[in-house]
């Protein structure tokens, strides 16, 4: 599940619990295109789920969540959105569904993901925000993957029971821009690694 150039990639410390300076985010100029970015979360066989949840509650995971995608338009499945619950606050929410009569306060609908996108980009282009997230499932990841310039990529160094898995993660595919390797201390014991990856290249998305 490493890279095989694991022991020779630089250690970057990107986030601490003082400062949120920087957390592997890479700014971008607000002229330019907002980039196609995805945040997940997996163990070290990249187990993502379990009926419906995490399969892991890490200290700090959320806060860092939040402090990556605040501001910043959510692409996500309507399985994750009931699993999370409610519209997250402080940033617009689209939901992607195939049924044309689903609707939630406070969330834009999408029938795809070419939807999605096109209403993602027109909300970050509002907001001024360098990125769109897409934060899940493992249907819309495998979707996006081929079209996702950037990677927030939380990696839990553990074994854990579950259903479902971020199959369309490949290392090979991907460039590392930073590397965080949280205290063990603030994780409860767990190793825990933030990520942060981008592609060289990336194939363009269909219009809808």
């Amino acid at each position: 599940m490493w890279p095989e150039s694991r022991a020779a990639l630089p250690p970057v410390s990107c986030w601490s619990d003082d400062s949120r300076a920087d957390c592997g985010v890479v700014k971008m100029n607000q002229k330019t295109e907002p980039k196609i970015a995805m945040m997940m979360a997996m163990d070290r066989n990249r187990l993502i789920g379990r009926n419906g949840q995490m399969p892991w509650h890490i200290p700090g995971e959320m806060a860092y969540f939040k402090a990556v995608t605040m501001g910043k338009p959510l692409i996500m499945g309507r399985k994750t959105y009931d699993s999370i619950g409610r519209p997250l606050p402080g940033r617009p929410n689209i939901v992607i569904t195939r049924n044309s009569d689903w609707t939630a306060d406070g969330v834009h609908v999408a029938a795809g993901l070419d939807e999605a996108m096109i209403k993602a980009r027109a909300l970050a282009v509002e907001a001024q925000s360098d990125e769109l997230m897409i934060i899940g499932g493992a249907v819309i990841c495998r979707e996006a993957m081929p079209v996702t310039q950037r990677l927030y990529l939380t990696v839990v160094d553990h074994e854990y029971e579950g259903d479902t898995w971020l199959d369309s993660f490949q290392w090979a595919d991907w460039q590392v821009v930073s590397k965080d390797v949280r205290d063990l201390e603030s994780t409860g014991g767990v190793p825990v690694t933030y990520w942060v990856l981008e592609k060289s290249r990336t194939p363009g998305l269909s219009a809808a």
